[in-house]
């Protein structure tokens, strides 16, 4: 929504013909359609990462989650898929109990980006027959 329709990927996966295909357009204009055999695809990436900048500043902090989804291929290339991004749990890791912050952490509300990933990546690797692992730094 957010794009207002200038980045659109779709991914179909076909069990039948044992290939994921992934479609992609940019500006409206410009398609691109790629297809990957299950045979070249040896894993499913998926990682997490705190984006808030409380993150960096301090111990407690309302987390940004980032979740990313991709494939790892045979060549050792990776491919990513999907990013699943929302507000995530309170998290503290300084010395201080969490009670100490009960205005953060009372009046925490978090998104459904946790669970989605992890449904979509349990189901991609499912129907494809691969693992999970962590992607690489990009």
């Amino acid at each position: 929504m957010l794009s207002l329709g200038t980045v659109f990927r779709q991914v179909v996966i076909n069990p039948r013909t044992r290939k994921l295909i992934i479609a992609s357009r940019y500006l409206w204009l410009i398609s691109r359609s790629r297809e990957i055999p299950f045979s070249a695809i040896r894993a499913v990436t998926y990682g997490h990462e705190d984006m808030s900048l409380g993150s960096v500043f301090s111990f407690a902090h309302d987390s940004f989650d980032w979740f990313t989804v991709g494939l790892r291929l045979n060549d050792d290339s990776e491919l990513r898929l999907f990013n699943f991004i929302g507000d995530g749990t309170f998290v503290n890791t300084g010395p201080f109990p969490d009670w100490l912050y009960w205005d953060e952490f009372a009046f925490d509300f978090s998104g459904s980006q946790d669970k989605e990933s992890r449904v979509f990546v349990d189901l991609l690797c499912k129907m494809i027959g691969v693992r999970v692992v962590p992607p690489r730094l990009y």
